[in-house]
């Protein structure tokens, strides 16, 4: 038993996703989902979090146990690793939250996450019931990264030698640039933070135009959609063939395909990979999206496991500090 464990969590608005990988090899059969509580004062995230890095070790334990009886001392447990995807904007290497007015974690607003989770795990670990191993779990090293980076070093593992450019699709536009496994910024026409989120197009922010809001905003310029009606519905009736449907999505497939040229001309990735919900509708918007990236050429492709390639992005985070 006695290897490394990283405790890997994706810390979402409404849920939390947790996993274990041991060596680096996700163990499937010990996950935990559960509400974030991310409106909650900031004591109570925090105990939440720390709840979830409780259970999974012990479950991890347990796990163990079963497959060899005889493992249980001190010596045989675990080097456990903390590691979190979290949504910014969030100081990473302090894990202090910038986090403000965005309907979840603002009571995090300048608190010390780690140190907070610190404190959490030492508290658990002095208490008289409290395992042998859960002295080893407090003294974890814990990591945060942004979750769409997480995402991109998970699935930068397909594609070890390569240069790719990764999107998650969600309420807004995470990205990441990466080179033989690692994040690049600051070069090749890329911003400072590696991140397009904040850049500008066409004088709106790239987070607002490309995410679910930006899609939502362009069908009620077109009357495109009903009143109550999401991204999901858009797509079905793209589907159906309802014409201010469909040019809803190539809109939106040219406007990103627009957006990302410059950078595509610049990085000269081989991939664009795509994650998140939106990405399941790239028959309604990648061809007009690979047109408008012209005369770049890139391949596009859809990761539907986003899920355990940020499990594995936090695994290579944590044993890369």
């Amino acid at each position: 038993m006695n290897t490394d464990v990283t405790i890997a969590i994706d810390a979402g608005g409404t849920f939390l996703k947790a996993g274990v990988l041991r060596g680096g090899h996700l163990l499937p059969q010990l996950y935990v989902k559960k509400s974030s509580l991310s409106n909650g004062s900031a004591y109570e995230i925090a105990a939440n979090l720390a709840d979830v890095i409780q259970k999974l070790a012990a479950a991890y334990i347990a796990h163990m146990k079963l497959l060899n009886s005889n493992i249980d001392n001190a010596a045989s447990y675990p080097k456990f690793h903390i590691g979190f995807a979290f949504p910014g904007p969030f100081e990473y290497e302090t894990g202090v939250s910038r986090i403000q007015g965005l309907n979840k974690y603002d009571q995090l607003y300048e608190h010390n996450l780690k140190t907070l989770l610190r404190q959490k795990l030492i508290t658990l670990a002095a208490e008289r019931s409290a395992p042998i191993w859960m002295t080893r779990l407090a003294a974890a090293d814990i990591c945060f990264g942004n979750d769409a980076v997480m995402f991109a070093l998970g699935v930068s593992r397909l594609f070890p030698k390569d240069r790719l450019i990764c999107l998650t699709l969600g309420t807004g536009l995470g990205s990441a640039f990466v080179e033989n496994r690692s994040m690049v910024s600051g070069k090749w026409n890329i911003p400072d933070s590696g991140m397009l989120y904040a850049e500008q197009y066409k004088g709106d922010t790239v987070d607002d135009l490309f995410g679910s809001r930006g899609i939502l905003a362009l069908a009620d310029s077109l009357d495109a959609r009903r009143e109550g009606e999401d991204v999901y519905h858009l797509a079905i009736e793209a589907r159906r063939g309802n014409s201010s449907a469909v040019q809803v999505w190539k809109l939106y497939g040219q406007r990103l395909g627009d957006m990302l040229r410059p950078y595509v001309a610049a990085f000269r990735p081989s991939c664009l990979i795509l994650g998140g919900q939106i990405a399941d509708t790239q028959d309604l918007f990648g061809g007009t999206l690979l047109e408008a990236l012209l005369p770049e050429r890139i391949s596009l492709h859809v990761e539907k496991q986003m899920q355990e390639h940020v499990f594995h992005g936090i695994s290579q985070l944590v044993n890369s500090t």
